[in-house]
């Protein structure tokens, strides 16, 4: 257990700590220190999230905004990783974030972009937004990417550091896309079980699972329940 992390006890209370997003949409910054909100850091994150924003009640859908460490495929702009669609957006510039909301409204992009059926984990390393993630959160990804390394999977799985996801009091919080599925309080002797379970099996791993994608609070804790009762 990582030093200072108290476990409730009963971790089936996790179940429900995800907010409704329908869309996550991540900043390849190919950087793992960010100021601690990517919303106010007057540059691009502000700027996305404000061009987000701006759209408001046209957009129709909550879109979760973060940071990643994953680098872009262009020399100017960020690419921009959105799931559950599975686009990878190629060297997005500020001008084009207008554009940007009504591809997420229209749910066609029509910037330049590429299919992305990769496999990833992301991991929150965000210690200057909370210490406790900074302090949780890279033993995961070392522990993550060490574990892959060892094992010869038919498809690679991208292990990611990430801002800030929502949720600090869970940490270790870990994301697995694209199914969407988020957990927390996950510690590195925990990592085995998580790849066996959700990564390669694909399914949810209940004592560890704060959420999905795509759920309402009500609906991840129905979708728990109906789990942990199943025969």
């Amino acid at each position: 257990m990582f030093p200072d992390a108290t476990l409730p006890p009963d971790n089936a209370a996790l179940a429900g700590t995800v907010k409704l997003y329908e869309q996550h949409l991540f900043i390849c910054s190919g950087r793992q220190a960010w100021p601690a909100h990517i919303e106010k850091d007057g540059d691009f994150g502000q700027a996305l999230v404000w061009a987000i924003a701006a759209a408001g009640a046209d957009l129709a859908l909550s879109v979760k905004v973060t940071a990643c460490d994953l680098p872009s495929s262009q020399s100017d702009g960020y690419d921009l990783l959105l799931f559950p669609a599975g686009w990878r957006y190629l060297g997005v510039v500020a001008a084009q974030l207008p554009t940007l909301a009504v591809d997420l409204r229209a749910g066609s992009p029509t910037l330049p972009h590429a299919p992305d059926r990769g496999s990833y984990i992301f991991v929150c390393t965000h210690g200057q937004r909370d210490a406790r993630c900074g302090q949780c959160g890279p033993p995961l990804a070392a522990r993550f990417a060490a574990e892959l390394a060892a094992r010869s999977l038919a498809q690679p799985v991208t292990v990611s550091h990430t801002s800030h996801v929502g949720g600090h009091a869970y940490a270790g919080n870990v994301l697995i896309y694209p199914g969407g599925d988020w957990y927390g309080y996950v510690t590195p002797d925990d990592v085995p079980r998580l790849i066996e379970t959700a990564v390669l099996r694909g399914d949810i791993l209940l004592d560890l699972w704060r959420g999905r994608l795509g759920l309402t609070p009500e609906q991840q804790i129905d979708l728990h329940t109906a789990l942990t009762s199943r025969p």
